[in-house]
């Protein structure tokens, strides 16, 4: 499978008072880069939850994110993720990478998230259902 890609423009508000992308907005971008990446190859959370009420979702449980080079206010990116990774477990991979118009690379960092259920006794990570995993390329 290959990487799922989405381009976007820096806004002001993205910026913090240096003029650079304030770094928390990296994490946003991936979390809202997830989504756009798992709705384009028909995994929907929203109807999974309608479905099934004990679903929460693929929570994060671990997150990583390395600096570059500055992005600043009205530069295009471009936000690359890799097929997800499943090394085993009930815990997979997500790999991020953002890039300016010319290439070079301003962040770089990786998600790890698990397929979350709640049976009322808190939060469990559960294998992922065969069809989805098979849409997200495992």
């Amino acid at each position: 499978m290959t990487e799922f890609v989405r381009r976007f423009l820096v806004h002001w508000n993205d910026c913090d008072p240096a003029r650079i992308v304030f770094h928390g907005n990296f994490i946003r971008w991936m979390d809202e880069g997830f989504t756009d990446m798992t709705r384009a190859r028909g995994v929907d959370f929203a109807a999974l939850a309608a479905e099934d009420p004990h679903f929460r979702g693929a929570p994060l449980v671990d997150l990583r994110c390395s600096f570059r080079t500055p992005a600043h206010f009205a530069d295009m990116l471009e936000h690359r993720i890799a097929p997800p990774a499943f090394p085993g477990g009930r815990a997979f991979r997500v790999a991020h990478r953002f890039l300016l118009e010319d290439g070079r690379l301003v962040a770089e960092g990786e998600q790890t998230r698990i397929w979350g259920r709640d049976e009322g006794d808190g939060l469990r990570a559960v294998p992922m259902p065969a069809d989805v995993l098979a849409r997200l390329g495992g």
